[in-house]
């Protein structure tokens, strides 16, 4: 029996939890002790229900970074915002994630967005996978890439800003006695492998050279998904849309908007009714609280919107089907952007209704952005998700 810690840092929501349950069922059947230790605890006791494994909530930053950069340029001043600026709060929180590594004692470590995990587990000698999408995973360069390019940053001061954090961190691992590094990037080039559930043409890094792509599969549509209801779309006249969204600025206008419309219309997400949304609804319009059966959704809907959600998009796209994307995070709307560039979506402002509403009209009525979502599926029509996570499975076992 080994050992394995799964740890997660940085982020929110069950994406990056719920593709692990599968992986962690395969590994604790073959007779495997797992750890997780995560940012968000309840989530994953959650997540986890039912399987034999061990807790223990992740060191964060929890207050806000003083300054605290807005429009973060590169995955660097994500950092910077995350505790990286201050060296006595990094330093604090390296020796937290180094005593739960001395704790828990792994023979295998697997880290979604962790990058201060990985810090504290450089020196120790086991298998260390990255698990994730690309974004938790930049391309090992310097000075490091704009991630947006709406974001552009000159390159000295791109090569300044990353010369400054790298010695920021050298001073903490020499300290520690630890392998040292020259870039950023270093920190995810010298695990064991990258392990990416995605596709590659959805990477958030395109220009990644390296790196394993087992594709994607969502939270709520591994190995439970026969135990989600089906369905229950409502009456209405026109294409069926999925809206899987959190509140915003705009919610209300769509939804109206669809209400007014007639279109059948299936809403899932948490707190959408706060304000009593779904008294102003008709009735082609539906408000659900718990999670659907994604495979039956997406073979019987058209299209549909969501803030940018990797996982859930993935599963819309293995279906052919085009979507409107209303980021709410960085990550999102850097996803977004890779969904249209592909030609399979479009996106919209969470702050521009009116724009929300174009793009979805334009949407409704685009035979091109339907036909590049069916070639994405007509690309992949072999994957299944079962096939990434046994994948994912083996390159742990076989590292062990």
């Amino acid at each position: 029996m080994s050992r394995i810690v799964f740890a997660w840092e940085l982020g929110g929501g069950y994406g990056h939890l719920g593709p692990f349950r599968p992986i962690t069922e395969r590994l604790v059947s073959a007779g495997h002790q797992v750890t997780i230790i995560a940012k968000d605890i309840a989530r994953a006791a959650v997540a986890f229900r039912g399987l034999d494994v061990t807790l223990f909530p992740s060191p964060v930053k929890l207050s806000k970074a003083v300054p605290y950069d807005p429009a973060p340029s590169t995955f660097g001043h994500l950092l910077q915002n995350m505790g990286y600026r201050d060296p006595l709060e990094l330093n604090a929180m390296i020796h937290v994630w180094r005593n739960l590594f001395q704790v828990t004692r792994p023979d295998c470590l697997v880290l979604d967005h962790c990058p201060t995990g990985l810090l504290a587990a450089r020196g120790i000698d086991v298998p260390q996978f990255t698990f994730g999408t690309g974004f938790f995973c930049p391309v090992d360069e310097f000075p490091l890439r704009e991630m947006a390019p709406w974001r552009p940053m000159d390159k000295e001061e791109r090569i300044r800003s990353e010369s400054q954090l790298i010695d920021r961190i050298n001073t903490i691992l020499e300290s520690n006695g630890q392998p040292t590094i020259a870039r950023i990037g270093e920190i995810y080039s010298s695990v064991t492998a990258n392990l990416l559930t995605t596709f590659r043409e959805l990477d958030h890094y395109p220009y990644r050279q390296q790196g394993e792509y087992l594709g994607a599969w969502s939270a709520t549509n591994s190995a439970n998904n026969r135990l989600l209801p089906e369905t229950p779309w409502p009456e209405g006249d026109g294409p069926k849309v999925y809206a899987y969204l959190k509140p915003h600025k705009s919610l209300r206008e769509l939804l109206m908007w669809l209400s007014g419309q007639g279109l059948p219309t299936l809403v899932v997400g948490d707190g959408l009714d706060g304000a009593g949304l779904s008294k102003s609804l008709r009735s082609n319009v539906k408000l659900v609280s718990h999670h659907l059966n994604l495979r039956s959704v997406g073979e019987t809907c058209d299209l549909a919107i969501m803030n940018g959600n990797h996982g859930t998009c993935c599963e819309f796209l293995l279906a052919g089907r085009s979507m409107l994307h209303i980021p709410l995070t960085f990550e999102q709307a850097i996803f977004s952007r890779r969904t249209v560039e592909l030609g399979v979506a479009l996106d919209a402002s969470p702050d521009q209704p009116r724009q929300i509403i174009q793009q979805l009209s334009a949407l409704i009525n685009s035979g091109t952005h339907r036909q590049a979502a069916q070639d994405f599926a007509s690309r992949h029509a072999s994957f299944r998700a079962e096939n990434g996570i046994d994948r994912c499975s083996q390159r742990i076992s076989q590292a062990l």
